[in-house]
């Protein structure tokens, strides 16, 4: 009885697999709109991170149901890409990081502009990003940075400037600083603080930024969570802290003392990014939905919801008061001026940075 139902069941997920298998890759008889378009298309998503609001209008403008599939992180994403899944999805949603690998992995279709004409909607700072100097196959979808919050009020009452990291080494920031427990972030902090390229994956500029960063130990109250570093800054608790951008607006809602400081540095700039993978069965309809979320209506009502960095320059407008009127949600010409982006997956580097920051750590 057993081994007959496992039979039956291994049956039925085949069948169900195949039924799948045949939607997701789109065959010459599936059903069309009344204006001829491929009833579904597939997007391969980060979890949470797409509006079910902007999927059902998509549908109801153009009859074409998006199938959203999600992930966890780039490395699940890709993987699953490489071992033959590009061929069950049309977009998908990569890290700026991830390109180089989707090039030279042959996994990306150029973008059609003469299709997706809503792409001059996007500032040209986020056109010709370093992962895509052409703007060949990224649309630009959620932006984040990584930068400096300090609470003004009270740096003002200690008499402390904060435009470059020698700033942070006064006697009245001793316990006073928190740092998201992120090691890039934290390693291209020490690599700027040596002057050295933020991007850098020489493993002797790594060394060099560790030893930096141990120097500012006694000014660090806590290599902290996210959320934990959001919570803290909004309650007052510490002076200054690296934080996501996406969590320091967050708490620049909460305490009005707060402010985006050391405008003397560069800051990271990380971006995800919509793309259309090779071989999509359904290349117009896929176009056609990039084209929709770069409306500006539409792309400010993604933003509004998930309140990342806007790169669509066309959607300020629509965008809710307080995020339009955030230099973390949209950027000024002086941070865009001072932005940097890793493009590169470099897992010696990377592994060294983890290394570097456990040290650090250990020795406090």
């Amino acid at each position: 009885m057993v081994r007959g139902k496992i039979k039956k069941m291994m049956a039925a997920a085949l069948a169900v697999t195949m039924v799948f298998t045949m939607t997701a890759c789109g065959s010459d008889s599936e059903e069309k709109t009344a204006d001829g378009y491929a009833k579904e298309i597939y997007l391969y998503n980060w979890s949470e991170y797409m509006s079910e609001d902007v999927l059902n209008k998509f549908e109801e403008e153009y009859g074409i149901k998006v199938v959203e599939t999600t992930f966890e992180s780039n490395d699940e994403m890709l993987a699953k890409l490489m071992a033959g899944g590009g061929s069950e999805y049309d977009i998908a949603v990569p890290s700026n990081f991830y390109i180089e690998s989707m090039k030279a992995n042959d996994l990306l279709e150029p973008l059609d502009k003469d299709v997706i004409t809503n792409y001059d909607n996007i500032d040209e700072t986020y056109r010709t990003m370093q992962c895509d100097p052409d703007g060949e196959y990224c649309v630009p979808y959620m932006g984040t940075s990584c930068v400096w919050i300090a609470n003004k009020k009270m740096l003002d009452d200690y008499g402390i400037e904060s435009h470059k990291m020698d700033d942070l080494k006064n006697d009245n920031l001793k316990n006073n600083i928190l740092l998201v427990d992120d090691s890039q972030a934290i390693m291209s902090v020490g690599l700027l603080g040596c002057g050295l390229d933020p991007t850098s994956g020489n493993l002797d500029d790594i060394a060099k930024a560790k030893d930096y960063i141990s120097g500012l130990n006694p000014y660090i109250k806590a290599f902290a969570a996210s959320t934990d570093t959001r919570d803290s800054m909004a309650k007052g608790e510490v002076a200054v802290a690296l934080m996501y951008s996406g969590e320091a607006l967050q708490a620049m809602k909460e305490n009005p003392d707060l402010e985006v400081v050391m405008d003397g540095e560069q800051c990271s700039l990380s971006m995800d990014t919509m793309v259309l993978l090779k071989g999509s069965k359904h290349k117009e309809e896929a176009e056609l939905f990039l084209n929709f979320i770069l409306r500006p209506d539409i792309s400010a009502e993604l933003t509004n919801e998930f309140q990342f960095i806007c790169a669509n320059k066309a959607a300020v407008e629509y965008l809710d008061d307080d995020l339009k009127n955030s230099p973390l949600c949209v950027l000024t010409d002086d941070m865009k001026k001072r932005i940097f982006m890793i493009n590169t997956f470099d897992a010696d580097a990377i592994s060294a940075e983890t290394d570097a920051v456990m040290e650090i750590k250990s020795s406090r």
